[in-house]
């Protein structure tokens, strides 16, 4: 089975080689760096090119592990190496990259001896779904004790078997759907927007069984308050523009650089 794997391996890669060797006279690449669950790093690359029928295609030319400092000098070394195993030095026609400072002295590093194709003004493209997180993780920074409070409802709810389950029964009993309400990433904001848009719907079966399940001492307020939801219903509405415009400008088979222009200049 390793021998036929490493066999499938090699004759899609030469396939692969081919392809970007003959038919293809630009591409377009997004590096970057993934840490796996054996706490590892691994330096992805893909290339996005047209090909000789005029369809788009994206395919991923380099996954290795990463075991140094992730400096710029050493992903530009490990990049050039994924484009010269495939010949496409003379063939770059973009890189985007999120804002980190090594991503950027990795372009500086990379720019003299990358630019024969487009030149050196538009090689280095940012990516624009970074620049959207950075902006709703700072807004979201002064929202946080609102969010807090329904983090630690979701969580008391999903701490016990038995409560989902009186959860799901109560659901039912009312003649709502049952589900369950997932918790938010810090490393991903548009959890937070999912959160809130599944939880947010069954404020009035949550809120009840928050108050009938929910430990509070005497003369406590209850966990979420209106103005709780209140609040949680704007910060829905705050965040799904830029949830809409993220999977927009996250799109595989169609060119996202027209979708930036006309959000930022206008149709």
């Amino acid at each position: 089975m390793t021998r036929d794997v490493v066999k499938y391996y090699a004759n899609c890669r030469a396939k692969l080689t081919a392809t970007l060797g003959d038919g293809v006279s630009s591409v377009a690449l997004t590096p970057d760096i993934w840490s796996g669950n054996a706490k590892e790093d691994y330096f992805s690359v893909v290339a996005h090119f047209i090909n000789s029928d005029w369809q788009l295609e994206k395919r991923i030319i380099g996954l290795r592990l990463i075991d140094v400092s992730h400096s710029g000098e050493n992903i530009a070394e490990h990049l050039l190496y994924v484009l010269e195993e495939y010949a496409l030095a003379d063939k770059v026609f973009a890189f985007t990259l999120d804002n980190a400072s090594a991503n950027s002295n990795t372009v500086e590093r990379l720019t003299p001896g990358l630019s024969a194709y487009v030149g050196e003004l538009f090689l280095h493209q940012h990516c624009a779904c970074h620049i959207i997180n950075l902006i709703v993780k700072c807004g979201l920074k002064r929202l946080k004790p609102y969010l807090e409070a329904f983090i630690t409802a979701i969580s008391f709810l999903n701490s016990s078997n038995q409560r989902i389950a009186a959860y799901k029964s109560y659901c039912i009993s009312t003649g709502a759907r049952p589900r369950k309400f997932g918790l938010d990433m810090k490393v991903r904001w548009n959890s937070t927007y999912l959160m809130l848009k599944h939880v947010i719907p069954y404020k009035s079966t949550f809120s009840v069984f928050l108050q009938t399940h929910y430990p509070r001492g005497q003369g406590d307020p209850i966990f979420l308050t209106e103005t709780h939801w209140y609040v949680g219903e704007k910060i829905l509405e705050f965040l799904e523009l830029f949830y809409d415009s993220t999977v927009a400008l996250s799109g595989v088979y169609y060119s996202t650089s027209p979708l930036i222009l006309e959000r930022y200049l206008g149709p």
